[in-house]
Parts: C-alpha cells; sequence; structure tokens
C-alpha cells in the first residue's frame, strides 16, 4: 500500500447516515479521485461525535481528516467543495465546520 498524504474518513454511522453522509461520501468520492492521488477518502463507521451533545446526532454528518486529526461536524454535500479546496489544496483548516483539532491539544 501507498502512503497518503491525507486520509478522510466519512460516518456512516445511523445518525450520520439520516442526514445524508453518503451522499457526503459520493462527493467527497467525486472531488478527489484522479485529482489527488496522496489522498484516500474512506467509509467509516460510527465515530460517537454525535453521543457529545444533548441532542444526539446534532454534529452530524461527522468528516475526519488524518494524520492531523481534524474533525468536521455538521458536513453537507455543499461543503465538500470548499473542504477540498481549503483543506486538501490548500492546507487551511475550514473553521465554520471544525468540531476537533488535535494539532491543538
Amino acid at each position: 500500500m501507498k502512503p497518503y498524504r491525507l486520509h478522510i474518513f466519512i460516518c456512516q454511522g445511523k445518525r450520520c447516515d439520516a442526514r445524508g453522509s453518503e451522499e457526503v461520501l459520493d462527493e467527497f468520492k467525486a472531488r478527489i479521485k484522479g485529482k489527488f492521488e496522496d489522498v484516500r477518502v474512506s467509509r467509516t463507521g460510527c465515530v460517537k461525535a454525535c453521543k457529545e451533545t444533548e441532542t444526539e446526532g446534532e454534529y452530524s454528518p461527522v468528516v475526519v481528516v488524518y494524520p492531523r486529526g481534524v474533525w468536521y461536524r455538521n458536513v453537507a454535500k455543499g461543503d465538500v467543495r470548499e473542504i477540498v479546496e481549503r483543506h486538501v489544496r490548500g492546507g487551511e483548516v475550514v473553521e465554520r465546520l471544525l468540531h476537533f483539532d488535535a494539532n491543538f491539544l
């Protein structure tokens, strides 16, 4: 397996799925494939961010970008372009969607 610069995980847990995470996954794949050979996009099971609020699912869908450990919340299909352009291409965290950044521990 070749090394990747970034690995993007899109939560497919039941709460994220109910709020469109499959569309988010498909949009990431469409925007990454063939354009960024050093970036991998994967589906993942529940990452439990939805359990961090009083209203379960409030942060859904969740996207996690490694190796830095940036967690985005409430990501919609329409947000994917911005994440790809600013974070994947430019290395800049999209603050308005930021849930957690492990780089600042």
